[in-house]
């Protein structure tokens, strides 16, 4: 599943590959061209900044408590995310979030539309 991949990637700070099997390269999409799986440019995020559109994690800083661009682990999502405990409080994430956990017990929140199917 792509958000867990996505969560380890963050989580380590690794260039991963998104599941494609391929190394990133630096030739991501530019501004005016996302893929995105998960956040489009306008997204507001919650009230944690969770959610929050970015490109980068720079664009991140502005959020309450949301600091890591998700694009870091998956370049095909662009939102604004924190770790989180899988033991934790429901509320650990805002509104409209889950902390979601790979197989590893690495946690980070995820918008909960990112994890319901089309």
């Amino acid at each position: 599943m792509r958000i867990r991949a996505l969560i380890t990637c963050v989580l380590t700070a690794a260039a991963c590959d998104g599941g494609s099997g391929k190394p990133d390269t630096p030739d991501a999409p530019t501004v005016d061209a996302y893929e995105s799986d998960c956040g489009k440019p306008g997204d507001l995020g919650n009230e944690l900044g969770i959610g929050q559109f970015c490109a980068s994690i720079g664009e991140c800083s502005t959020t309450v408590s949301a600091p890591l661009c998700s694009s870091l682990g998956d370049r095909n999502t662009h939102f604004c995310t924190k770790t989180c405990q899988s033991t934790g409080p429901t509320t650990q994430c805002g509104t409209g979030a889950e902390c979601t956990c790979n197989a590893n017990n690495q946690c980070g929140c995820t918008p909960s539309v990112c994890l319901t199917g089309p």
